[in-house]
């Protein structure tokens, strides 16, 4: 997934409260669940350390003895064994939440899988500069295909993103594809006229659970480099949140939507072994977008997070406008951008 740019502005307020939130909900479920219920402990053999009396500590307390995070063996409680389920408060408390937020109160480890937004947000972590990465590693991408092959992978983590005037709306309901995908296929379109195959997945990801969208995304890509070893970049676009006066710049005398670009680093239990090439290709593309269109790139920002960038070497992620721009413009940013990496892979 550091200085934020403007389009962090208004994304990581809605994802801090909303992490706040579920977190407050979370943690009152928990005390009002575990006041009532006494569970026994099974000492893994991850523990380090012997547990006292297993009557005296809950599931959650168990973490402690485990680590976290990248734990993934689950606690298992206690069943009540054939003809002893109870309907119970709790039990309709701890249904309900494990329904919504796909996190069980009787495992604290499905709290860091489930990948709360807040959770994601590192604390500032700052730009990565060049001149931070004396080792940077030099591109390696290849000129073509051999039998015209795919060369770029093109998908949406957040299928439904639109942009409010051409749809009215920021995000299209009910698992509908969203502008965002038109945006994709007309960057297919522009790598043709180079010569360059594209293929564009326009599987849903952020429908019915939008906060599970980078699991579900992460299959996507997994078959996508599976099937094409032939890829050469692969792209995951997005559509930008902020001002519009912020997202927009003019080029040629036509009004240009602005690009973020996006390099995950990783974490300890999120590895991301890619993120230097990664950087190097983000790059490389920054680069010729200030030498030819001079305020259209808002730069690169460095995340410590993954964002699926571990299952390639030249993955991005791509953000485009704001909800406030017109499809048209975040169109013509994306033919830039296509024409630059056709550039790079032909150089």
């Amino acid at each position: 997934m550091l200085t934020r740019c403007q389009r962090k502005r208004y994304t990581r307020k809605k994802q801090y409260w909303l992490g706040v939130v579920i977190l407050t909900i979370v943690s009152i479920l928990i005390l009002f669940y575990f006041q009532t219920t006494e569970y026994a402990v099974p000492v893994t053999a991850m523990s380090p350390f012997k547990v006292p009396d297993s009557h005296s500590l809950s599931p959650w307390k168990d973490v402690l003895f485990s680590g976290i995070p990248g734990q993934q063996a689950a606690i298992e409680p206690p069943h009540p064994g054939p003809g002893k389920t109870q309907i119970t408060p709790q039990f309709v408390l701890r249904d309900a939440l494990l329904f919504l937020t796909e996190i069980d109160i009787m495992d604290v480890r499905s709290l860091f899988r489930a990948e709360i937004p807040v959770m994601a947000l590192s604390g500032g972590a700052q730009p990565v500069k060049a001149m931070s990465l004396p080792n940077l590693p030099k591109l390696n991408l290849r000129i073509s295909a051999p039998g015209g092959k795919p060369m770029v992978g093109i998908y949406h983590t957040h299928t439904a993103e639109s942009f409010i005037p051409d749809s009215g709306v920021d995000h299209r309901p009910g698992g509908h594809r969203g502008d965002i995908v038109d945006v994709g296929e007309a960057m297919v379109k522009r790598f043709a006229e180079h010569g360059i195959v594209a293929i564009q997945s326009k599987n849903i990801h952020d429908y019915p659970s939008f906060m599970k969208a980078y699991n579900k995304s992460e299959i996507t890509v997994r078959q996508m480099v599976d099937d094409n070893p032939s890829l050469q970049a692969l792209f995951d676009i997005h559509r930008n949140a902020g001002k519009r006066e912020e997202t927009t710049t003019v080029v040629n005398g036509v009004p240009v939507a602005r690009i973020l670009i996006i390099v995950g680093k990783g974490q300890p239990g999120l590895e991301q072994p890619h993120w230097e090439q990664n950087y190097a290709f983000a790059k490389a593309i920054d680069d010729k977008l200030n030498q030819y269109y001079p305020g259209v790139s808002l730069g690169i920002d460095v995340v410590e997070w993954r964002y699926n960038q571990h299952l390639h070497p030249h993955a991005l992620l791509f953000e485009m406008g704001c909800q406030y721009n017109t499809k048209e413009e975040v169109t013509r940013t994306i033919e830039i951008i296509a024409d630059i990496v056709a550039e790079l892979l032909s150089q």
